[in-house]
Formats: C-alpha cells, structure tokens, sequence
C-alpha cells in the first residue's frame, strides 16, 4: 500500500461516491400486522414449550427415586456378603512389618488438573475417618495420615497414602 497523493485523492473520491450512494438507501417499512403476528406465534410456541416442561420434570422424580432404591439395595447386599465373607475369630498374630512403600500421587477429582511445568508443595495432613465412607470393620473415631500436593494457588491436587499409613495413626476410644 502506497501513501502517493494520487491514491489518497482516489479514495476520497470512492468515499464520496458511497456517502451520496447511501443517502439514497431508506430502511424497509415496517408492516405492524406482520411483526405482531410473530411476537403473536412465539408466544404460543413458548406457553407451548413451557407446558411441555413440567412433563418431563415429572418424569425425572420417578426415576431418580427408583435409582436411589436400586443403589440402597446394592449397598446393602454388599455390606451382608461382605460380613457373611469375614472369619470367625482367630487368634491374634503379630501384623507382619514391611518397609513403608510410598505410593503414587493420586489426582483429586475436584482438582485442578496436574502440569508439569508448575510448582508444588507437599504437605503432610491428618484425616479423620468420618471422613470417608463408612467401610464395615473400619474405627470411625481415629485419624490417618496422608501427602497432599498442593499447587501454587493452595488448592490441593492430589493425594497419597502409603502402606504404613493405613493403620489408623490414633484413634479416640483409646
């Protein structure tokens, strides 16, 4: 693109030319009939859609309910196999001791994905076992330690456990 008088002078001349072309232009007339019989249609189609909402709501409860009732019965066939499957009572042994074996970080679901490119922080925490779901056999009054990665914004990543770890470390009966 070149800045010569010559092109500038043509250009004036071509905006001239749009600017009188323009003037002519007029908007089209507005036909009120027609445009309040349109508002007149949407109106219906959306009393129609907002009637048909309701029926599809309604359908939601039925099948929700009949999903919880289906999870609590798997729940609790699975509690009643898992306690028909426990031992009678034995007589105490000594836990065998391994060398504590550190795991791999586990993302968080509600986390922020991991990059490798940011910085992290570990941090060693206590969580209570009320905390988890309640597992048949478990002590729910006792604690157990966990790493969190931590990002820079300190929202934790993710989490790790290890072996030695899932003993509880204290419990509150005691």
């Amino acid at each position: 693109m070149s800045n010569s008088p010559h092109d500038a002078s043509r250009l004036q001349a071509e905006l001239a030319e749009l600017r009188a072309a323009l003037r002519t232009v007029e908007a089209p007339a507005v036909d009120d009939a027609d445009l309040r019989a349109r508002f007149r249609d949407a109106e219906r189609k959306r009393a129609r859609n907002a009637a048909a909402e309701p029926a599809s709501h309604s359908r939601r409860l039925p099948l929700a309910a009949a999903a919880a009732v289906v999870l609590a019965v798997g729940g609790a066939l699975t509690v009643a196999a898992l306690r028909s499957e426990r031992p009678g009572p034995v007589a105490a042994e000594a836990p065998e001791v391994a060398p504590a074996v550190v795991g791999a970080f586990q993302p968080l679901l509600s986390s922020p994905g991991l990059s490798a490119s940011a910085s992290y922080s570990v941090v060693r925490v206590r969580i209570p076992l009320s905390a988890f779901a309640a597992v048949p056999g478990t002590v729910q009054g006792g604690t157990i330690e966990a790493d969190l990665l931590v990002g820079e914004d300190g929202l934790a990543r993710a989490i790790r456990f290890n072996e030695a770890d899932l003993v509880p470390v204290s419990v509150a009966d005691q």
